[in-house]
């Protein structure tokens, strides 16, 4: 009997559990996997405890007769003249040896351990597992983080978890691979080669064997390094290879990797652009909204912009001033603070976690609405009617803009994982027939923070060198539209991938129509300011 048989039970309960998707792509739901994983750790461990008291109680019965038979290879002749001991050895050839295995046959039942769906465990899928790697990989590009910091748990300098084992990073570098990302595959099987090498060099030190691979993970290094070397990376297929070859000398290869190094630079670059990416994240729009997110852009220092008291258009404001900081004065681009309390926080996501779906774009005018990798999160629509803490919101928002907000959409909690992003997109329909002519487009929006994020999840605006970061109860507030209700192409903005922590917003987007008085017009059209920032790339 071998632990083999525990864990191929272990591999029927993930077969049989229940698949869900999305876990990626929200902090929502990632509750369930964490809680599946208790389960599991609670049962193994009960399956553990009752075989190692089996064990126990079997190595005493075996002992037992061990010590006999030397007692009795001592002196056979003598053993066997002593009617007691006769007595005994057909006692337990008759009768003991038989429990003995059932006792066997009974450790064999323990180990079976298999669950069914009506546990009504959640396992991720497929897509669960490549959205989680994206998000690594998202993360490390947009924040410029070192892969071995990665792997090692820190972030930005900072040690938060686990560091990853030698398996867990060439897994992610195979599934890289698989996704057709090889530059971020290149790096991660090599962080893992690395880790591979300290885990048996430590092994040597402590004078115990080296716990490498086994046959089924050296079949997947030898695969893996046959097709990096198939498409030009020999550095990497000669590191796999070798490793290999150490773990499992009598391995024949059948194919040549030929010299390492052998392959031009050049040609290796061109061959390892990541097929996944689109234009538009190797552009230099998408490097500026990067650069935005990591903070190393220095806007220019305005004297005009203050933090100060604001009135706001309604006349308890004189007694409840709104605490104002301006970002942009043009575009108007300001944050309100502390308007929400952490108790009608707290309403509001327990309102809308039983409403959470997956977050969808309309990347075509008349398309349909569409999952993308583009925009990962979860979000509900809440009815601003059907709670008062949501009333409240559009309240403070009028008195605090003196817009109109009768004509607004429903409020749009939104939850971002780790990794979650939103990458740069208007606010403000290019299309006409995307929103109904009798309240027009959408004049201005306004985010609810409902959490602190303790890295990342900035929203950014990269034309204006803006980065504002989540702070639970502010209010981030912009006009989309100039004041002729021509779009204002500079109010691009974005959210930034979430480092660390749980991002929850509320979106409002008010329309234009009943704004006349709110936001008149100037006398001539002011968006010629704004058309160039139409096309940049």
């Amino acid at each position: 009997m071998r632990i083999v048989v525990l864990l191929a039970g272990l591999v029927s309960l993930v077969a049989q559990g229940t698949l869900a998707s999305d876990y990626f792509s929200s902090i929502t739901g990632l509750e369930e996997l964490l809680h599946t994983e208790e389960y599991l750790t609670r049962e193994l461990r009960s399956k553990v405890n009752g075989i190692r008291t089996l064990l126990q109680q079997l190595e005493g019965e075996l002992s037992s007769i061990e010590k006999e038979h030397t007692l009795a290879a001592g002196d056979t002749e003598n053993y066997l003249t002593n009617p007691v001991n006769v007595y005994r050895l057909m006692k337990r050839l008759h009768t003991d040896w038989f429990l003995l295995e059932g006792r066997v046959q009974l450790m064999a039942e323990e180990m079976n351990f298999n669950a069914t769906r009506e546990y009504g465990l959640s396992f991720p899928s497929q897509e669960d597992v490549e959205g989680a790697a994206l998000a690594l990989v998202r993360l490390q590009s947009t924040y410029k983080l070192d892969v071995a910091q990665v792997a090692a748990g820190i972030l930005n300098g900072v040690k938060y978890g686990s560091d990853m084992s030698w398996q867990d990073c060439f897994e992610l570098g195979q599934q890289l691979f698989e996704m057709e990302d090889y530059n971020n595959t290149r790096v991660w099987l090599r962080e893992s080669m690395e880790r591979l090498r300290r885990h048996s060099s430590h092994a040597h030190t402590q004078a115990t064997p080296p716990s490498g691979p086994d046959a089924v993970t050296l079949n997947k290094m030898e695969a893996t390094a046959k097709s990096l070397f198939q498409m030009g990376d020999f550095d990497t297929a000669y590191e796999l290879s070798q490793r290999v070859l150490q773990f499992d000398p009598s391995r024949v290869r059948n194919w040549h990797l030929g010299d390492k190094g052998a392959a031009h630079q050049e040609e290796v670059d061109e061959v390892y652009l990541p097929k996944h990416s689109d234009s538009y994240n190797l552009s230099q729009e998408f490097a500026q909204y990067e650069k935005v997110c990591r903070g190393e852009v220095n806007p220019v220092p305005r004297k005009e912009l203050r933090c100060r008291y604001s009135r706001g258009h309604h006349p308890y404001r004189l007694l409840a001033p709104l605490k104002l900081e301006e970002h942009s004065l043009d575009p108007y681009v300001v944050t309100f603070h502390d308007v929400l309390s952490g108790r009608k926080i707290s309403q509001l996501r327990e309102m809308a976690v039983p409403r959470m779906r997956r977050s969808t774009v309309n990347p075509l005018p008349g398309g349909k609405h569409k999952k993308s990798s583009f925009r990962v999160s979860k979000n509900a629509w809440l009815e601003y009617e059907s709670h008062e803490t949501m009333v409240g919101m559009l309240r403070d928002l009028k008195d605090a803009t003196g817009l109109d907000t009768t004509f607004c959409e429903q409020l749009q909690v939104a939850n971002y994982g780790v990794g979650g992003h939103y990458e740069p997109h208007w606010d403000f329909f290019r299309d006409p027939s995307h929103y109904p002519a009798e309240e027009g487009n959408r004049i201005a929006t306004a985010i609810f923070y409902l959490s602190d994020v303790e890295q990342g999840g900035a929203t950014a605006f990269p034309f204006l060198d803006i980065a504002v970061k989540p702070e639970m109860g502010n209010v981030l507030f912009w006009y989309n539209l100039h004041r002729s209700l021509d779009m204002d192409y500079r109010t691009k903005h974005a959210g930034c991938p979430v480092l660390k922590g749980s991002k929850w917003i509320g979106n409002v987007w008010i329309h234009e129509v009943t704004q006349t008085f709110a936001r008149p017009c100037d006398v001539f059209r002011d968006h010629e300011v704004s058309v160039e920032y139409e096309t940049i790339k």
